[in-house]
């Protein structure tokens, strides 16, 4: 059982900057639960979205573990930067949202919003996925799969090019540009660059062509890319460039980590398989049960933010200008929050304080999206089998402390 590890030994003067190793990346909460209660450390090295190691060189960063304080840092968006220094000085694309500050952040998502309406991404969507999800279903039929290379990261991707409005056969592009990007899967530096490269030229060309289309007077679709050309609030438009950026980083932000969420939500169907029957028997369950799994096993482990004044948090005297990594993961793992975290339990009464999705101005605008990504890959496999059962090894992603999820994921599909 992938979850069901043994517990590490770990010695008394394991510190932060320990954190970004393979043992670590594979099984962090064991970690997380030895540093919880003791004072903040400063020290962590670890690569945002987009760097490269072996060529970018990470800024040591203060380690924020308990509920309280990530929450904190969340809220304090005035004095928390989410500028990613790092990323900007680097050859990759910064991103847009996840990395802007007020007031631009505010006119940026205030843009956004009215391109995310709930009728493109939401209604207009959900028959789509639906067939997208049973014809992904009818390819591997039943037996034994891997969950991780035959399913979980195809939709995920699939959906990035529905929404945006690129074609259907790109999707396995948009997956592998996804796992450089997000500095979790192995490549080397001469793939990850090239994969970065990859990704900026293939919305760009995509960009200026709507924009030509749109200039010319030609038909466009209602989707993404459309939308974030043509959208204006308060006299503010997005740049010919920002309208590239926001594409690459709804793949990025959407593709890798959703198809992680799926594949823990099997890991936990696997290993409970009076879950499952339950489910099977009152849908009613299966959102519950995926807000769980957000919770426990979230897939996204942290993000960074940058002091830009001198500030105190739980005793750490943090300075203008250190770098912190809030770890949502061990945020939702806090027993000061979360009665018995490691255990999972459907309908958990404190639910709402979940952090996976983040907190305060930064709360991710696709969370909807995946929320719906995994309610229909879950109900459409309760359609169709009877059960899931396990067919080999579950093992977990060792190749960066972004994200939590499975490798390999083979199971047994009962018809």
């Amino acid at each position: 059982m992938a979850d069901a590890m043994t517990k590490p030994t770990i010695p008394d003067d394991f510190h932060v900057r320990d954190l970004y190793s393979p043992d670590v990346m594979a099984n962090p909460y064991p970690y997380y639960e030895h540093l919880r209660d003791k004072p903040i450390q400063f020290g962590l090295e670890d690569y945002p979205p987009g760097t490269i190691p072996g060529v970018d060189k990470p800024f040591p960063a203060w380690v924020v573990l308990k509920h309280a304080d990530v929450q904190e840092v969340c809220r304090r968006a005035d004095v928390f930067s989410s500028r990613d220094i790092m990323q900007e000085e680097s050859e990759a694309p910064t991103l847009m949202l996840v990395n802007h500050d007020d007031p631009r952040h505010a006119e940026l998502r205030k843009i956004a919003q009215m391109a995310f309406s709930p009728k493109r991404v939401m209604t207009d969507l959900a028959p789509w996925m639906e067939s997208t999800v049973e014809a992904q279903l009818d390819a591997v039929g039943g037996g034994k799969v891997d969950f991780m290379r035959d399913l979980a990261p195809n939709l995920p991707a699939l959906v990035m090019t529905k929404l945006i409005g690129t074609p259907q056969e790109d999707y396995v592009l948009l997956r592998r540009w996804a796992n450089a990007f997000m500095v979790t899967s192995d490549f080397t530096i001469a793939e990850r660059q090239q994969c970065n490269v990859e990704l900026w030229n293939y919305y760009q060309a995509a960009v200026d062509q709507r924009c030509a289309d749109i200039k010319a007077g030609k038909p466009v679709p209602d989707d993404l890319m459309s939308a974030f050309i043509q959208a204006e609030a308060d006299g503010n438009k997005l740049t010919k460039e920002e309208v590239v950026r926001f594409c690459l980083t709804l793949v990025v932000a959407g593709a890798e980590t959703t198809g992680y969420l799926l594949g823990n939500l099997i890991d936990v169907l696997v290993d409970q398989p009076d879950l499952y029957g339950s489910l099977r028997e009152d849908r009613s369950l299966v959102r519950a049960f995926i807000e769980e799994s957000l919770r426990r096993d979230g897939p996204v482990q942290r993000l960074h933010r940058v002091c830009t004044e001198d500030y105190e948090l739980s005793g750490a005297q943090i300075k203008a200008g250190d770098w912190v990594a809030i770890f949502h993961a061990s945020a939702n793992r806090d027993p000061a929050v979360f009665d018995r975290p490691d255990k999972f339990i459907l309908k958990r009464p404190n639910m709402i304080k979940q952090a996976t999705f983040g907190h305060g101005v930064h709360h991710c605008m696709g969370a909807g999206i995946a929320r719906n990504e995994a309610a229909q890959m879950i109900n459409s496999l309760l359609n169709r089998y009877s059960r899931l059962e396990p067919a080999g090894d579950r093992v977990r992603q060792r190749g960066g402390l972004l994200n939590y999820g499975l490798e390999t994921c083979p199971v047994n599909l009962v018809e």
